[in-house]
């Protein structure tokens, strides 16, 4: 099987979701269908454009080289000396084992502490254990994070919160 038809078939059943997710939705109520309808015809219109876009243009250009490494200039003339090594592959089940663990975790603390107080948890231990940056400024960025999916969510859209397991406790402190 071609590259090509590979792609095609993942499109074309991607569209079939689109459409019967589009098709489902207009049994909703007007407030039922505010979700996904907008994200279906949002998601049909880019798979249009990515059955046109790979059909119209070359098989060449599907084959891309992912890293370019350029030497710097007195290093070039060393370099073609020796013959290049094949890049490393580590196992990459365990990279694909890992993300599957953060998103059993993900879910499993939307499930114990509902979606918001979720996100801000995930978010931002993901960036203490990644050092992507310092505590503060990882807090500083959840916190805004957390913030916009607030109001996106319970302000913007009105949807009725939900607390997870902590459901008994909160209608106490209400």
């Amino acid at each position: 099987m071609s590259r090509r038809l590979q792609d095609n078939l993942m499109a074309f059943a991607f569209l079939a979701v689109f459409i019967g997710v589009i098709v489902m939705s207009l049994d909703f109520g007007p407030r039922a269908r505010m979700i996904p309808l907008p994200l279906a015809i949002f998601g049909l219109v880019l798979t249009v454009i990515q059955i046109i876009w790979q059909n119209t243009r070359s098989t060449d250009e599907l084959h891309m080289e992912l890293i370019q490494v350029e030497a710097p200039a007195g290093v070039a003339a060393a370099a073609d000396e020796a013959p290049p090594q094949p890049p490393r592959k580590g196992p990459e089940w365990r990279r694909e084992a890992g993300a599957l663990v953060m998103i059993a975790m993900l879910l499993a603390l939307v499930l114990v502490l509902g979606p918001v107080p979720a996100v801000f948890v995930f978010t931002w231990g993901y960036f203490l254990l990644s050092r992507h940056y310092t505590w503060l400024r990882g807090l500083i960025y959840t916190a805004i994070f957390a913030g916009i999916v607030y109001w996106l969510f319970f302000v913007a859209l009105e949807i009725q919160p939900y607390y997870g397991a902590l459901e008994p406790l909160m209608e106490r402190l209400k």
